[in-house]
């Protein structure tokens, strides 16, 4: 999936991070210009991203966890959708490391979850595990980071989940960090953007908004683990029924979460049969993963197939609109991909890579052999590559 339980970032080993420092310079080159800008939104609104509406102790919480931890938060925050402009309510889980932060703060991460679902109970924070997030976040915690999961708009708090629209996602995850620093005072400004699939879209689309949508923070970096980042071939396999299996499934998610960005969108010119009948069940958390894993079987390609061609260009230009990239990105960035991937395919992520460094972005692009979507993993590279970029050492740029 995209993905509902997996594609989680391990234990970081990163002890230390604070005491190694470095600096280079980069050798300038010819880039393409690709700058969108950003949405109309009113000052007022900006004036108000991070701020808290509510923040209380995570309960319940597993104590073999929460021995590891400072304190554990269920923090609501104001956000940005993109899609319109207004001021929305986020809901997120903060873990904040035992004793004293260090001299500049503690350092931050703010974590972009996988699929869960695109209904209000599929957010993270209304489980103490957080869906089985909790050890990952734990474990960075422990490592010396305060860390951020975002529920993304319309997930775990009231309001509509734009799922895949990736400026939302991604003002989400900057305002996390501006809600952590709200609640705790003694974190850095200094802080990474890390996220897995629907997540590692968000991470990427945050590193490419941090300069002015970001402003007043220091993103030191991205990583983004099978990230949605170009997604439009989608319409094309869909209208020509070669989607895999994963991909059919989710399909009724794509649609679902499109309809909210573009409220002109006829469900029944992409869905039918059980994809349409069934579409409650499969986009909301209210069934066990068992049920919605048989309720995905019941579905075939033709169920999802746009029912003209008129219907198919309107799909294209659509996901068009949430692909990336979408704007150069500030700093520096680790895409890391599966080669046996079925529902964002390696080609999907090259060609996002190739894009991103005809702009300029500076990136580091590892497509594991053998690996799919759920099991991406570049071990300890990644961990080393997110230590240096808190270190301050210049970030390595594989573009050509």
């Amino acid at each position: 999936m995209l993905a509902s339980s997996a594609c989680r970032v391990g234990t970081l080993a990163v002890v230390g991070i604070l005491t190694l420092a470095g600096c280079s310079q980069e050798t300038p080159r010819a880039v393409a210009v690709l700058d969108t800008p950003l949405p109309d939104i009113a000052q007022s609104v900006l004036d108000q991203r991070g701020t808290i509406v509510q923040s209380t102790p995570v309960e319940g919480l597993d104590p073999a966890l929460a021995d590891k931890l400072g304190e554990a938060r269920t923090v609501v925050y104001r956000s940005v959708s993109a899609y319109d402009g207004q001021m929305s309510e986020v809901a997120s889980t903060v873990y904040r490391p035992r004793g004293e932060a260090p001299a500049g703060g503690w350092p931050v991460i703010s974590y972009g979850h996988p699929t869960t679902g695109l209904g209000q109970d599929c957010g993270p924070s209304l489980s103490p595990d957080l869906r089985g997030y909790a050890p990952t976040l734990a474990a960075i915690a422990e490592a010396g980071f305060v860390v951020t999961m975002t529920d993304f708009q319309g997930l775990g708090w009231p309001g509509e989940h734009p799922y895949l629209e990736p400026r939302t996602a991604g003002f989400n995850m900057i305002d996390a960090v501006r809600a952590v620093r709200n609640q705790y005072p003694d974190t850095s400004d200094k802080w990474m953007a890390v996220g897995g699939s629907q997540g590692g879209q968000a991470s990427w689309a945050a590193n490419e908004y941090s300069a002015d949508y970001g402003s007043g923070l220091n993103l030191v970096g991205s990583v983004s683990t099978s990230p949605a980042a170009d997604i439009t071939g989608f319409a094309e396999a869909a209208r020509d029924e070669t989607l895999t299996g994963a991909q059919t499934a989710f399909m009724p998610l794509i649609i679902d979460g499109l309809s909210v960005v573009h409220p002109d969108l006829e469900q029944s010119d992409y869905l039918r049969g059980a994809a349409a009948g069934e579409l409650t069940g499969l986009t909301s958390c209210a069934l066990p993963d068992t049920e919605k894993a048989a309720l995905s079987t019941q579905l075939d390609a033709s169920q999802v197939q746009p029912e003209s061609d008129e219907a198919t260009d309107r799909l294209t230009e659509w996901l068009t609109e949430a692909s990336l990239p979408q704007r150069r990105a500030p700093a520096p960035m680790l895409v890391i991909n599966g080669s046996d991937d079925e529902l964002i395919l390696p080609a999907w992520v090259s060609k996002a890579v190739d894009a991103g460094c005809r702009i300029g972005d500076r990136i580091v692009h590892r497509e594991m052999a053998g690996q799919g979507h759920a099991d991406a993993d570049a071990g300890d590279e990644m961990y080393q590559w997110m230590l240096e970029r808190f270190s301050g050492n210049d970030a390595p740029n594989e573009c050509p």
